[in-house]
C-alpha cells in the first residue's frame, strides 16, 4: 500500500472517530434534554394537579352557594306558608269572635227548638234537650211532708238557651246576661222550680251551666250586634202541665251597674213534649 493511501485511510478513519465521539457527545446532551424536559413536565404537574383540585373546590364552592340559596329559598317558602297559614286561622277566629264575645262560653245548640222569647234588641231560643234521671236531692223541701220536691232518681229535663243581639248596638250586660227561668203554670211554691247542678250530667248533654267562659274585671259582658251566647238549666221533667218561661234583661252602664228603668221581662209558654 502506498503512503497517499494509508494517509487517506487514516485520514477517514480520523473523520470517524470524529463523528462518533460527536454522536456519543450529541445523545448525552439529548438524554440530558430529555432529562430536564421529563423533570420539567413533572415539575408543572403539581400546578396543574393543583388547579384540578382548585376547579373541584370551585364546584363544591358553587354548589354549596346554590345549596345555600336553595335552602334559604326553601326555607323561605314554608315561612312564608306558615305565617300564611295562621294568619288565615287567626282571620277565622276573627270570624268566630264575631259571633260570640270573647268572654262567653261556646255556643252550643243541642236538642229540638221548641220557642223563641223576643225582647225589643234581643231574641232566646229554647230548646228542650233531654231527659235524665237526678244524681241528688233537691235543695226544696215539701213542708207538708218533709220530703224533697226533687229527689234523687227523679226524672230531670235539660233546656239550652241559645241568646242573640238583634239590634244594631252593643248591649252591656251583668254577670247574670239574660236571665232565664222556668216554672210549671201549676207550680204551687214560693220558690222557683229546684234544679240540681252536676257537671258531669250538663257535660253529658252538651249544655253550658253557664254562659260566660272569663270574668271581666269590670263586671260588664258586651254582647255585640248578631253575636249569640248560650247556657241551660234542669229541672223536673212533666208533660202534664205548661212550662212559663221568662227572659229578663237588665243591661249596665259605663260603671257596670244595673240600670233597672230599661229593664226587660218577656214571657213564652210551652208544653214539652
Amino acid at each position: 500500500m502506498t503512503l497517499p493511501k494509508r494517509r487517506m485511510l487514516a485520514a477517514a478513519a480520523g473523520a470517524a472517530l470524529a463523528l462518533g465521539l460527536t454522536a456519543c457527545s450529541s445523545d448525552d446532551g439529548g438524554t440530558d434534554d430529555t432529562t430536564g424536559t421529563a423533570n420539567d413536565e413533572s415539575g408543572d404537574q403539581p400546578p396543574e394537579d393543583q388547579d384540578d383540585g382548585e376547579e373541584p373546590g370551585d364546584a363544591v364552592d358553587d354548589s354549596d352557594d346554590e345549596e345555600g340559596e336553595e335552602t334559604a329559598e326553601d326555607a323561605d317558602d314554608p315561612v312564608e306558608e306558615e305565617e300564611e297559614e295562621p294568619g288565615d286561622d287567626a282571620a277565622d277566629g276573627a270570624e268566630g269572635d264575631s259571633d260570640t264575645p270573647e268572654w262567653a262560653a261556646a255556643v252550643t245548640t243541642p236538642g229540638e227548638k221548641v220557642a223563641t222569647i223576643e225582647g225589643s234588641n234581643f231574641e232566646a231560643e229554647i230548646y228542650q234537650v233531654g231527659v235524665a234521671q237526678s244524681t241528688k236531692d233537691g235543695l226544696l223541701v215539701d213542708p207538708d211532708n218533709n220530703q224533697p220536691v226533687l229527689a234523687e232518681g227523679d226524672d230531670i229535663v235539660f233546656v239550652n238557651y241559645v241568646v242573640t243581639n238583634t239590634s244594631d248596638e252593643v248591649i252591656p250586660m251583668s254577670s247574670s246576661l239574660v236571665s232565664m227561668s222556668a216554672e210549671y203554670e201549676d207550680w204551687p211554691y214560693l220558690q222557683g222550680m229546684d234544679t240540681i247542678t252536676d257537671n258531669d250530667l250538663y257535660d253529658e248533654v252538651d249544655v253550658n251551666s253557664d254562659g260566660v267562659g272569663a270574668r271581666q274585671d269590670d263586671g260588664i259582658y258586651p254582647l255585640s250586634p248578631g253575636q249569640s251566647i248560650s247556657y241551660g238549666e234542669n229541672f223536673m221533667y212533666r208533660t202534664d202541665a205548661a212550662v212559663i218561661f221568662e227572659a229578663t234583661l237588665t243591661p249596665v252602664d259605663e260603671a257596670g251597674d244595673l240600670v233597672s228603668d230599661e229593664q226587660q221581662e218577656v214571657t213564652t209558654e210551652v208544653t214539652l213534649s
